[in-house]
């Protein structure tokens, strides 16, 4: 069995939560079609799977920070 180094492992961790973040937009993007705005969530959900890695944990870290 391989061992990961330490920066393998954070970099797995934080993938693992980029990964966390951009679901729960895209479940939030949704939401929004299904309260009757489609044009919306779908310009959302674009815009959400655009986002890099690091976009994403900024943006976590920004929306925890509030």
């Amino acid at each position: 069995m391989a061992v990961m180094t330490d920066s393998e492992t954070r970099s797995a961790e934080h993938a693992l939560l980029a990964a966390k973040v951009r679901n729960s937009m895209l479940r939030e993007c949704q939401t929004i079609a299904r309260a009757g705005q489609a044009e919306l969530a779908e310009a959302l959900e674009k815009n959400v799977v655009a986002l890099s890695y690091d976009q994403l944990l900024r943006l976590r870290r920004a929306i925890l920070g509030a």
